[in-house]
């Protein structure tokens, strides 16, 4: 589930040589098998369960100056804010900002050969504290030509666009959102967004859908190219989520695991067969 998940993943898996059975591993060797290890953790893509609920530092490293609350995106799944949570005890009493994309940055760093994600943006919790406050219901002060100025210019941010109400889309108003299928049938919910950070842009790249199973429990996840998913948004704030494809051709698709994040995508050959399960299915 979006929302319920903690949020993944970075580089594809190098490749490494085997060592011969009967001959130690030099100390090089070992490095690169470290190296490769914590590399094969890591990726161009991740996904919006690692992101939301991640605790975002300032300019001091080691202070946590908020919490992500939700993923802003356009119509055609670019990343353009992400809404941080500052003061409050345990997310009640919190104040959001809706911080422009680009003034965040994103890192990794090795715990215990594991890749951890790093949010961080360049200023001090009381200045994330002072930045003009979202006010409104599913963050509609972006759509307020007066909020977006002030708010470009509080951040510095030129490029910060000045969203239209149906242009604009919450990560967490998709999660678990019914799926339908060509026919109108129901074939899965949305359980994640797999967004590709190398791109000019952080940009939507796959919605995984999740189907079967009881509860969230023996699900299978399939990974979606998200141009072919059409999402639309009604004025009354209520999304509907579409796919020109079958119960048999999401049952045959690839399958991908939630517990690494969907890691089997940094695989080229994995990303040519989800493209050629879903190449029947229509354009939006």
């Amino acid at each position: 589930m979006l929302v319920t998940r903690i949020l993944g993943l970075f580089l594809a898996c190098a490749l490494v040589v085997p060592a011969m059975a009967d001959e130690k591993p030099t100390k090089n060797q070992e490095k690169e098998a470290n190296t490769s290890k914590t590399d094969s953790e890591k990726s161009d893509r991740i996904a919006a369960t690692r992101v939301l609920g991640a605790s975002v530092y300032g300019t001091n490293k080691d202070d946590t100056v908020g919490s992500v609350n939700d993923i802003v995106m356009t119509k055609d799944g670019k990343v353009v804010y992400l809404i941080i949570g500052s003061g409050g005890v345990a997310g009640v009493g919190e104040t959001d900002h809706a911080v422009p994309a680009k003034a965040v940055d994103m890192s990794w760093e090795n715990t215990d050969d594991e890749a951890t994600l790093k949010l961080s943006i360049p200023m001090t919790a009381e200045d994330l504290e002072n930045a003009p406050a979202l006010s409104l219901e599913h963050a509609a002060d972006l759509t307020v030509g007066s909020f977006h100025e002030r708010n470009s210019k509080y951040f510095k941010s030129t490029d910060a666009p000045h969203l239209k109400s149906e242009e604009m889309f919450l990560a967490s108003a998709l999660n678990d959102l019914d799926v339908k299928g060509s026919g109108n049938e129901s074939i899965g919910q949305l359980d994640d967004i797999v967004f590709n950070h190398k791109m000019e842009d952080c940009k939507a790249e796959y919605f995984i859908l999740g189907s079967g199973g009881t509860l969230g429990v023996g699900e299978d996840y399939t990974a979606v190219p998200a141009e072919k998913v059409k999402i639309t948004k009604t004025e009354g704030n209520q999304y509907t989520a579409m796919i020109d494809a079958d119960k048999n051709i999401v049952g045959a698709a690839p399958k991908v695991t939630s517990d690494k994040y969907y890691a089997e995508l940094d695989s080229e050959e994995t990303r040519s067969n989800v493209e050629k399960a879903f190449s029947e299915a229509g354009d939006k």
